[in-house]
């Protein structure tokens, strides 16, 4: 696995080369040979994400996201240490456009909040503290120093 900041197609490397992150090899082979450990991201410690396959581990053990807590992971991780409002979140994560006024349309933010929580909740307390809260401005993905 190639270390690298940013994002070129499915691969996206945020954090270390840990080798405890990869799947199983059961696990791996499981999924075909088109998927290898070049189509995955490894954002944090431990904390794996296939974009071309939708799927993510954690130390090994595989994650179940829904389709929007996995496209808002992802996301998050693709621009590590960068802030989103809410309002950016909806408009870029869930392709919606502000409402009349410029702003977000009534609840759309209050979905933002429920969707980290629940990602936060599935990542567990270690790898949940990657996604920061800051506080009236919005979220970002923090991954650990490598």
């Amino acid at each position: 696995m190639v270390r690298l900041r940013g994002c070129a197609g499915t691969r996206c490397l945020c954090g270390r080369d840990d080798p405890a992150a990869r799947p199983s090899s059961a696990t791996r082979s499981s999924r075909g040979a088109r998927s290898s450990a070049g189509d995955q991201a490894s954002p944090g410690h431990g904390l794996l994400l296939d974009h071309a396959q939708r799927r993510a581990w954690i130390n090994g053990h595989e994650i179940q996201f829904t389709f929007q807590e996995f496209e808002l992971l992802a996301f998050l991780a693709a621009h590590p240490a960068t802030v989103f409002t809410r309002a950016e979140l909806v408009e870029r994560v869930w392709h919606r456009t502000l409402g009349q006024d410029g702003r977000p349309v009534p609840g759309d933010s209050r979905t933002v909040d429920v969707h980290v929580s629940r990602v936060r909740r599935k990542l567990g307390p270690r790898h949940g503290q990657c996604l920061v809260t800051e506080y009236r401005v919005g979220y970002q993905f923090r991954p650990w120093p490598a």
